[in-house]
């Protein structure tokens, strides 16, 4: 008699594969959805007797779901432009914990919690390497990824400045400007009365000098001399006073006499001005405490191929009043193909002291050389005009926007144009994937048959890289399920036929008593 358990068993079989295969169709449009493919094996086998030739005569009692094996094939990439999304290109699995169970998945279809944590959509926990002061330690312990709203990058202090520019070398020399005595002034040995006042602008810096006992008028030269805004000679008992910026001199107070009977005295003109031989340009820089502050690079031209400089800051940023307040001063000479040559190197340690805001004294550089070794700055024919100003210090800033790079960094980009990282999204690998158990909600957990996950950065040992912006979706293919799904209905069929049979050979064999 037949056994009706070998078609039940294709039954079951074929109705645990159709199974299967609508789980595939139901899930087409699932992010990182991982075909499964219902393998069959045979059951055993009843012999019932040897041939002629002594070989085994054997009936087989049906067929049984052997394995249903996960296809870990890569699925589609699709770009969606959402920040939050993420896809895997290559393998690994993203790792999770909720409610405080380790769980891996290929969704990266995140959003940003309310406290900041980068999240999936049952509300699990994206585990990565977060970043400390902008450095990413991947040796670090795991732990959840966090997006902060109002995240902010701290300020930085300037520490270089460059400036390309051109002088005209056509530029004429400008007039001098100088103030001298008119009269007959005073004899420069003869002791000057004391608390004689001469004051004097340039217009941009100042000096002031109270005459104290026994000075003189070489004594008055002398403290002229000392501050680098002017410079003192004498012609005679001409007294000659020049300002180093080329810029016309004024006297605000002038009270110097001879201390025997106040009959010498020094008569001062107002000196000539100069309207050409001048060029200037600015650059921003930022205290320690995020606060821009303009400079001044003022250039006058003292002869071929030569030019004085003069940085200066205005005097409201460092706590005075009046006129900018001179930071540097020098001397520029260009070869005669225009390259500068002197100063032969950058110009270190230019400081700024005592700023109003209460930020920390400021020290920089000015490049003046590229990496080349060629000058930033040429004097040839053509209009005084500045290139380009870069400085490396910056305001503070909040954050913008972020995206995520193909090796699973975040990088945060903040409103002071400044691009920091501000995590890492971690991937782990398993030694076989297809032991991995399917929880639901996307979701995978490691078993004995899986091993361990290897956790770290994507693009190392194996595991994938990121596509941020884009999703996975799943790698079942309709055309293939359905052609799946017929095989499937035909062995169905073919067994349920089986079964009729088999039932008919049995209702004969019943019906031979009659």
């Amino acid at each position: 008699m037949p056994s009706f358990s070998i078609p039940l068993s294709g039954l079951n079989a074929n109705s645990q594969d159709l199974s299967v295969i609508a789980n595939n169709l139901a899930n087409l449009n699932t992010v990182g959805y991982k075909d499964a493919v219902a393998n069959f094996q045979d059951l055993f086998y009843q012999q019932i007797g040897t041939n002629g030739a002594g070989d085994p005569m054997q009936v087989g009692v049906g067929t049984t779901v052997g394995a249903i094996a996960g296809q870990f094939t890569q699925g589609s990439i699709e770009s969606t432009g959402v920040p939050t999304d993420v896809a895997i290109q290559g393998g690994g699995f993203f790792t999770l914990v909720r409610n405080g169970l380790q769980e891996y998945t290929r969704a990266g279809n995140f959003s940003v919690a309310a406290n900041g944590s980068l999240v999936t959509a049952d509300g699990g926990l994206v585990q990565g390497f977060e970043a400390v002061n902008g450095v990413i330690n991947p040796n670090q312990t795991l732990g959840a990824i966090s997006i902060p709203t109002g995240l902010t990058s701290p300020p930085k202090s300037t520490s270089n400045v460059a400036v390309t520019l051109n002088l005209d070398s056509g530029t004429p020399l400008g007039l001098i400007p100088a103030s001298q005595q008119t009269g007959t002034g005073i004899a420069p040995a003869t002791t000057l009365q004391t608390g004689g006042v001469l004051a004097i602008s340039d217009g941009t810096n100042s000096f002031s000098y109270t005459t104290a006992a026994s000075d003189t008028l070489n004594d008055v030269i002398t403290a002229i001399n000392g501050n680098a805004n002017f410079t003192a000679s004498l012609s005679g008992n001409s007294l000659i006073i020049t300002a180093v910026n080329g810029q016309a001199i004024t006297f605000t107070t002038n009270s110097l006499t001879d201390a025997a009977g106040s009959t010498q005295s020094e008569s001062f003109a107002a000196s000539g001005s100069s309207t050409t031989g001048t060029f200037s340009t600015s650059v921003a820089v930022n205290d320690a405490l995020g606060a821009s502050h303009v400079l001044t690079f003022a250039f006058t031209k003292t002869g071929a191929n030569a030019w004085d400089y003069s940085i200066t800051i205005p005097a409201a940023d460092v706590g005075a009043t009046g006129n900018p307040v001179v930071l540097k001063t020098g001397t520029m000479a260009f070869n005669g193909s225009g390259q500068l040559i002197t100063p032969a190197s950058d110009v270190a340690g230019i400081a700024v002291t005592g700023f109003a805001n209460g930020a920390n004294n400021l020290t920089f550089n000015w490049q003046l050389y590229d990496p080349n070794g060629s000058g930033l700055l040429t004097q040839v024919a053509g209009s005084s005009a500045t290139s380009s100003t870069l400085r490396d210090g910056y305001a503070s800033g909040t954050l913008n926007r972020f995206n995520i790079d193909s090796t699973g960094i975040i990088e945060g980009i903040f409103s002071n144009g400044q691009t920091v990282p501000i995590g890492q999204i971690a991937l782990a690998t398993f030694s076989n994937e297809e032991g991995l158990l399917r929880n639901g909600s996307n979701d995978f957990l490691p078993s004995l048959a899986s091993g361990t996950a290897n956790v770290g950065q994507p693009g190392t040992a194996g595991r994938g890289t990121l596509t941020g912006g884009s999703l996975e979706l799943s790698n079942a293919d309709i055309a293939t399920e359905f052609s799946k799904l017929i095989l499937a209905e035909r062995g169905y069929q073919a067994n349920a036929r089986a079964i009729t049979t088999f039932d008919q050979v049995t209702q004969d064999a019943i019906n031979l008593k009659q």
